[in-house]
């Protein structure tokens, strides 16, 4: 379990510590523009490689493949860090990238792996901490990495940490028994129709978050062939004997409901760790390290929702508290609708509180119920899909609130205190949205419980 929590936690730190070091990233090796590719390499090779994630553990073994992603994002780690060149960096980021697209759902499947029913609520507690808790320590750790050893130490620390975490996994990770009837092969088309439909969702999305709606070709071409290869891969997965992702899980109404729910979650989980860092750095003056820390109050609540889904889990099921949660992350959200310069930061800092908590109370009972609801072998495959559906809603989520700021901005003449209250306030009426899925996931879980009943 440490193993598994660890490798998701560099995974997930990697995506928001990297963020930080993009100014002096720009001040060595060139414009905004292309060093922004090396978050979008990143985000690309993630995509590509996720869905190929449950049949790597099924033919390998899952103690195989987390041990050989860590090592992979270790060494492109190196590769960044001894970069003499924005090609290299791009190339090396995107090796890690790649690495990460396998290591967080391998980290999953590590974790979840015989877990009786009854105990994944806890498990799933304790790993959505981390989960949560990791992008808001990012901005501060690569805040004080920045400071202390440049644009590079950000990469630099990752190696020592996947060294310690490979002989942990080589020593103490026990190996899996083999598949029954032996490993599945390949399924090859669908493996190349998911990476293209995943890849140009991606680059749509950045597409769309640099220009809007005025993007035209740039947009517009490979949301088509996003559209096309999921298309092919529907049909692939759903005629295919041997599927790479079992799509017939969203069979299940109360698996659909989740993946759904994580889909829709990404609005509530990334859309402030884009919004409230920007409003602490360009609207009061904040250094990258006391922003973090501001953050990092959120992380109280976190803590306090990994206990305590799990008590509402038990008593009231999991799409009452997924709606407990969206509603708490609402009321966080009033005060943000008025910040202004002088807004007290004990006020920020308490909704901040309240937002981790209301967050913690959506994605943790959300991931819980879709793997309560499946059998034990169907983990690899829910794994990579409920990983990519959550990365794909986050991008989404930011690149439409990119939109959104900058139309506030431009409006309001600057970063100012209102362009920020203005998009939160566009940001409220999204969460209220949000509530129609987990209602959906609240019915699916009362029809379950009927069924049981009978």
């Amino acid at each position: 379990m440490a193993a598994a929590i660890a490798g998701g936690f560099v995974a997930l730190l990697d995506t928001t510590i990297v963020n930080v070091s993009m100014q002096e990233t720009t001040a060595r090796f060139g414009g905004i523009n292309q060093v922004q590719w090396v978050v979008t390499a990143y985000l690309l090779a993630l995509a590509a490689t996720m869905p190929a994630t449950g049949w790597l553990a099924t033919r390998f073994g899952t103690k195989r493949v987390f041990a050989a992603a860590t090592a992979l994002f270790a060494l492109g780690s190196l590769g960044c860090a001894a970069a003499q060149s924005l090609d290299q960096l791009i190339a090396a980021r995107g090796l890690s990238g790649a690495a990460a697209g396998i290591l967080t759902p391998a980290s999953t499947i590590l974790l979840t792996r015989g877990v009786p029913r009854e105990h994944l609520a806890k498990v799933q507690g304790l790993n959505g901490s981390v989960m949560l808790i990791s992008p808001l320590l990012g901005p501060t750790i690569g805040g004080l990495l920045v400071a202390w050893g440049g644009w590079s130490a950000v990469y630099v620390v990752n190696i020592p940490f996947c060294a310690a975490l490979l002989a942990v996994t080589v020593r103490f990770v026990r190996k899996d028994a083999p598949p029954a009837g032996g490993a599945k092969p390949l399924d090859l088309l669908g493996l190349v129709s998911s990476a293209t439909a995943t890849v140009c969702a991606v680059l749509a999305i950045h597409a769309y978050a640099e220009r809007g709606a005025d993007a035209g070709a740039a947009l517009l071409v490979p949301l088509g062939l996003a559209v096309l290869g999921a298309a092919v891969f529907v049909v692939r997965e759903l005629k295919a004997k041997y599927p790479l992702l079992d799509l017939r899980l969203f069979r299940i109404p109360v698996y659909a409901a989740a993946v759904v729910n994580i889909f829709c979650l990404g609005f509530v989980l990334y859309s402030p760790m884009m919004l409230i860092p920007l409003y602490f750095e360009d609207a009061r003056g904040e250094s990258a390290v006391t922003t973090g820390l501001l953050m990092s109050t959120g992380g109280l609540g976190v803590v306090t929702a990994a206990w305590l889904s799990r008590v509402l889990l038990r008593k009231i099921g999991g799409g009452a508290t997924v709606l407990i949660g969206i509603c708490l992350t609402m009321i966080a959200t009033v005060p943000m609708t008025g910040l202004t310069g002088a807004t007290a930061y004990p006020l920020i800092c308490g909704s901040l509180v309240i937002r981790g908590l209301g967050t913690g109370l959506t994605i943790v009972p959300t991931m819980t119920r879709a793997f309560q609801s499946i059998r034990q072998e169907s983990i690899p495959d829910a794994s990579s899909q409920l990983n990519l559906t959550q990365r794909i809603g986050g991008a989404l989520a930011i690149a439409v609130v990119t939109v959104v700021l900058t139309d506030s901005a431009r409006s309001h003449h600057g970063m100012v205190p209102e362009a920020f209250a203005h998009s939160f306030g566009w940001l409220l009426g999204v969460y209220g949205l949000t509530l129609l899925p987990a209602l959906a996931l609240l019915l699916a879980d009362r029809r379950e419980k009927r069924r049981q009943a009978v």
